[in-house]
């Protein structure tokens, strides 16, 4: 028993440890709050907000971080939202828009003299969507942007201060290629310009990381141990690797106790050297 207690002892701590990593995030996340506070308004004012973008085009009224109002832009790149309740005082709000491919989105915040009666915004237009291929490059290796404005528009795209310019084809589609890129961050964004009429410039801009080759093997590395974690916590597997240290123990227990009745098969010594030829 002396030397079965230090193997109980060296099993019990790996399941207190495996357990704990399992259910640690489980346990310790946060609980949401089942508490809403919910405010209604009864007024006389609206806004009114129009303009335009890239053809079919899906857009989202945003106010004090609430879905006021969606649509859609036609097929030529026009949209229209009106009648939406403000109270007064109305003085923010923004435009979440995302293209008929959703390859770009273009999200656009707005600050405008706090409302005393109705507000109407017209020929607004909205910047184009952008996406990025890839968030992360090889420092040299080309990074992808693409995304949609008006057809014909003069697209000009800045990543930290440097200009590249294209035009958007008939579907209002373009893309640029940017080479040579240091190892770094970057800011992206995009703006058009359409019959001398310019774009805003959207809030949210993207970020592009160009790494070097250290810093790709590092984020690898990261990557695949991350992939290791949640495939070690996956909720399918979690019970059968908490049992593992327990059929472990018991086998341990079994081969303890009772040495001879467990058939492991024994590997017996030669009798004679295999150089002596028999």
């Amino acid at each position: 028993m002396k030397k079965i207690l230090p193997t109980l002892l060296l099993s019990a701590v790996f399941f207190v440890l495996f357990s704990h990593n399992v259910f640690s995030q489980s346990i310790d996340s946060p609980k949401a709050s089942h508490t809403v506070d919910v405010e209604a308004t009864i007024g006389d004012l609206y806004f009114n907000f129009a303009g335009y973008i890239s053809p079919n085009a899906s857009l989202v009224l945003i106010i004090d971080g609430v879905t006021a109002r969606a649509t859609v832009a036609d097929a030529n790149g026009n949209f229209s939202i009106s009648g939406v309740l403000i109270k007064k005082g109305f003085s923010h709000f923004c435009v979440d828009a995302v293209d008929f491919k959703r390859l770009g989105e273009s999200y656009t915040c707005f600050d405008i003299p706090p409302a005393e009666e109705s507000v109407t915004m017209s020929n607004v237009f909205l910047p184009p969507t952008l996406g990025l291929a890839r968030t992360e490059i090889v420092e040299g290796s080309p990074a992808k942007a693409y995304g949609y404005s008006m057809p014909g528009a003069l697209v000009t795209l800045y990543i930290n201060g440097k200009q590249l310019t294209t035009y958007a084809d008939a579907t209002g589609y373009y893309e640029f290629s940017v080479n040579d890129l240091k190892a770094g961050k970057y800011s992206v964004y995009a703006r058009a310009e359409l019959n001398q009429k310019h774009s805003l410039e959207p809030t949210k801009k993207l970020q592009l990381n160009a790494l070097s080759w250290w810093d790709q093997f590092i984020a690898y590395l990261k990557s695949l141990w991350n992939k290791l974690l949640r495939f070690l916590t996956n909720l399918a597997l979690g019970p059968l690797w908490l049992l593992i240290p327990i059929i472990i123990l018991i086998i341990i227990l079994l081969v303890k106790l009772w040495p001879g009745k467990i058939p492991f098969k024994k590997k017996h010594a030669l009798h004679h050297k295999w150089w002596m030829g028999y």
